[in-house]
């Protein structure tokens, strides 16, 4: 029988990331201009497809007020309404849904700044110019 020799493997440099590696705390970088070319490729299908709970925070962010993370997290269906918030902006655009941090105190009396979105006019006028579809193929918006 063969013994195999196992070598462990060290990690390249001395333990601490350098440009272009990546961490547990931190995000991939986000090419400029990717999402704006996500937007106009999805115009040029004429044609983009949202998941009912995408459907469900635009249904709610359409009337233009503000809503907050907690409101969008009940109404959408979501418990991370901020990724929701991420992927809507990715079909979008990121000027399509603001965000805005706000002065609140929570239930010990402590201040807060909590976050709270809306659907901006350029927001509305993408959405009016594509044919929005579900999952489920039937039209919304």
């Amino acid at each position: 029988m063969m013994e195999r020799a196992t070598q462990k493997r060290k990690p390249a440099g001395d333990g601490n990331p350098t440009a272009g590696q990546q961490t547990n705390n931190t995000q991939a970088a986000i090419v400029p201009g990717c999402i704006a070319q996500g937007k106009a490729d999805a115009l040029a299908l004429g044609r983009t497809r949202f998941t009912p709970r995408q459907t469900r925070a635009l249904e709610m962010l359409m009337p233009g007020h503000w809503i907050t993370r907690e409101t969008l997290d009940r109404g959408a269906g979501a418990s991370n309404s901020p990724d929701l918030i991420q992927q809507l902006r990715g079909k979008l655009g990121r000027d399509g849904i603001e965000m805005e941090l706000f002065d609140a105190t929570d239930r010990d009396g402590k201040p807060t700044r909590p976050g709270r979105y809306r659907l901006t006019q350029q927001g509305r006028e993408r959405l009016a110019q594509i044919n929005v579809t579900t999952d489920q193929g039937s039209a919304a918006a």
